[in-house]
């Protein structure tokens, strides 16, 4: 894989933009209606519903690349080496099994829900990478679920085929919390609260 390939699911992308364009709006309208004052007082609430629309739906991906997988969640990110994945599930959302027994699932990768699932057809799961019998609606391709899935099963097979000493890197999946984004968020959730309790003059 000369580049890495990065998945985030279309419809979070959607609805983050629309979330952080009405929050811009809000923004430039308190601004407009009522000054600086009215901004500093309100902002917090608004400020913190883009955040939160960046924070659960652009920011989370799965990262493939030559040498891992990776996995980015809402404050954590995982890096899973190709050696120490044991399997690859779509069943609730992108899941990966590493040797240790550690199941890592994706926010970035979830399955479709229960009418998209109900719509599936069997053609729609046939090229994808996997046994008959235990292809699911998650492994459709199109799906956020689906489509993470198929990627991790053809390079891991590849890797597998092409380069057994993969297997020396066990027991190496590194797992990074992200303690600037709970800070942030937990200061910006905290204003909010404020800006709305609180009285103001």
């Amino acid at each position: 894989m000369p580049e890495p390939v990065t998945l985030r699911p279309r419809g979070g992308m959607i609805i983050a933009a629309i979330a952080l364009v009405i929050s811009a709006a809000a923004l430039v309208f308190i601004a407009v209606d009522g000054g600086l004052i009215d901004l500093a007082r309100w902002a917090w609430p608004v400020v913190l519903l883009g955040w939160g629309a960046w924070l659960l739906y652009l920011r989370p991906y799965v990262r493939v690349s030559e040498g891992f997988v990776e996995i980015s969640n809402i404050v954590r990110t995982y890096r899973v080496p190709w050696g120490d994945i044991d399997s690859v599930d779509s069943r609730f959302a992108l899941t990966i099994r590493t040797r240790g027994g550690r199941l890592i699932r994706a926010w970035a990768a979830p399955a479709p829900g229960a009418r998209q699932a109900l719509s599936t057809q069997r053609a729609d799961v046939t090229h994808t990478p996997g046994d008959d019998d235990t292809r699911r609606p998650s492994d459709a391709e199109g799906t956020a679920s689906g489509d993470a899935a198929a990627l991790v099963r053809r390079e891991l097979e590849r890797h597998r085929r092409d380069d057994p000493s993969t297997t020396e890197t066990a027991g190496r999946t590194a797992m990074t919390w992200h303690p600037l984004l709970i800070a942030g968020t937990a200061a910006l959730a905290a204003g909010a609260v404020a800006s709305l309790v609180l009285p103001h003059g």
